[in-house]
Order: structure tokens, then C-alpha cells, then sequence
């Protein structure tokens, strides 16, 4: 989705915007141009007018940038204090709670005015007037939400918990069982955010509309976020980007197809456990099986 919609000339996509993973090698990792990504002249120049914004984001250094709202490098503490605790009270508990304090107000104002800054300097770089984040962080638009400078709008895409769970385990190597908690951990949690923005700003979108409907798909997020729709082909070519992340950057989007390799990956005793995991949540969500 990103890909594509970093195609509409209104649109400007740099991939997940909370930045780079501790994992990556910045001496060998490329930005989508090809360039090594440290050397490359569109991140220097972004990275340059977010210093003149007044707002430095963190670009050319790797375990998240400053966009990304984080108060501590334990995992464990920072899970209690940003993350969902899996209630949506006790969520409101904790934030009117922990969230009164200093350094946990400052970090998340950081991490929204960096946000922004990172959005200006793209769009300001590109001529452009949308910036689409993939960030995969269910509660990033609960902290964004709000923020004077960003309106903020959210295209929840979801994936059948069948098709989702088995690309998990392919990628991940878990197994089925855990593949389907995250699967339903996910999407459950993005929901409990829905409430956080205001109407008219939320979403629902199912990935495999968008793979058999695609313009239809592509018109309806157009009107969603405000833009022309335009032709099919269009989102299609093969234009110069510079997106961190998904390995997909590397290569364009030619065509869009539906994987069903899950068909013949998944055995029927696989098929069951998603269905006792998952089952529940994706008729929540508009997934009419099992």
C-alpha cells in the first residue's frame, strides 16, 4: 500500500517512519534508489531541513529514530509504559496516570513534533502534500492523534488471519499457534485505538479487496485521505523512491495479486488452530470463516 500510493503525485511514502531497526548495518544497507543509504542525497537533505524545522530527527542512526515513542531501552518497562496493557480502562488508567510524568510527557511530545518534522521535510522535498507511514505500531496514532501540527488519518489494512499467520511462520519460523495470537494481538489492539481519533478518520480496509478490486480499492483510500483518484496504471509505474524497510523496496510493483501460497502451506489441523486463535476477532472484523 505504501508503494503504491508513494506513486500518486500527491503522495509521498518513505516507508515505516519510526526508522531503522537496531538489526540493520548501516555500512551496507541501500535506500529504494539503490544508493547506500547513508550516502544518499535525498535523506541528506531531509535530514538537513529537519535541523532548519528546528526539530532534528535522528535519520542516519539505526534502533528507531526520534520519531518513534520509546521511554526506555528495557523492553519490559517500555512495554508497560507506551504499549497496550490489553484493556482499554486500564490503558486510560495508566496513561492519566504514568502519563503525568515529566519525562514521559517530554518524550512523547518529542516523538510527535518529530514525526511532523520528518512529514514537512519530506513533503516539502517532494513537492507533495499527503506523507503515508506504514509504521506497523498499532499505538502510534493513539500519540499522534492530537498533535496541532498533523491531521491524522488511519487505513487499518488487514489481512486474513489464515493468509497473515502463514507468511508470520515463514518469515518468522513460529509456530502456528503464536503466528495466529499476533495475527489477532495486532488487529485487536488497533482497534481499541480506534476510539483515539475522531470520526471520519479511520479506515477499515481488507487486503484482499484491495488485491481483487484494486481500483475501486485505490479510489475509495483516495477519497479517504483527501486526493484525485486516479488510474491504475498510474499507481503501477516504476518511478524513483526512497523507502526504508521492506525488502519490497529493492523492487517495484509491477502487478497486484493476491498470495494464496497459504492454501498449500497450511494443514487442516493448522487451519483449526487459526480458527480457534483468531477465529473470534476476524468476524469482528468482516472475515466471514470459518
Amino acid at each position: 500500500m505504501g508503494l503504491l500510493l508513494a506513486n500518486h503525485p500527491s503522495c509521498a511514502s518513505i516507508g515505516a517512519a519510526t526508522g531503522l531497526t537496531a538489526k540493520v548495518d548501516l555500512s551496507t544497507y541501500r535506500c529504494s534508489c539503490g544508493t547506500r543509504f547513508v550516502e544518499c542525497d535525498f535523506w541528506r537533505r531531509v535530514a538537513d531541513r529537519t535541523v532548519e524545522q528546528g526539530h532534528p530527527v535522528t535519520i542516519f542512526k539505526k534502533n528507531y529514530w526520534n520519531t518513534h515513542v520509546r521511554i526506555s531501552n528495557r523492553r519490559w518497562l517500555n512495554g508497560l509504559v507506551v504499549s497496550s496493557l490489553g484493556n482499554r480502562s486500564l490503558n486510560a488508567l495508566r496513561d492519566a496516570t504514568i502519563g503525568t510524568v515529566a519525562p514521559v510527557r517530554r518524550r512523547v511530545a518529542e516523538a510527535r513534533v518529530s514525526s511532523w518534522s520528518l512529514a514537512r521535510a519530506v513533503l516539502d522535498e517532494t513537492d507533495t502534500s499527503v506523507f503515508v507511514d506504514t509504521a506497523r505500531d498499532h499505538q502510534r496514532p493513539r500519540y499522534l492523534a492530537g498533535t496541532p501540527q498533523l491531521d491524522v488519518k488511519v487505513i487499518h489494512l488487514v489481512r486474513d488471519p489464515r493468509g497473515n499467520s502463514a507468511s508470520i511462520m515463514k518469515h518468522t519460523g513460529v509456530g502456528v499457534a503464536r503466528a495466529a495470537r499476533r495475527w489477532r494481538h495486532s488487529n485487536v489492539e488497533a482497534r481499541r485505538v480506534r476510539p483515539s481519533l475522531p470520526p471520519g478518520a479511520w479506515m477499515p480496509l481488507h487486503y484482499e479487496a484491495l488485491c481483487a478490486r484494486p481500483q475501486e480499492t485505490l479510489d475509495r483510500v483516495a477519497r479517504f485521505i483527501g486526493i484525485d483518484p486516479i488510474p491504475l496504471a498510474d499507481y503501477l509505474q516504476t518511478t524513483e523512491q526512497h523507502v526504508i524497510g521492506n525488502s519490497m523496496r529493492l523492487g517495484a510493483v509491477s502487478e497486484i495479486r493476491e498470495d494464496r501460497t497459504w492454501r498449500d502451506l497450511l494443514s487442516e489441523g493448522d487451519l483449526q488452530t487459526i480458527a480457534r486463535v483468531a477465529g473470534s476477532a476476524s468476524h469482528q472484523l468482516g472475515f466471514d470463516w470459518p
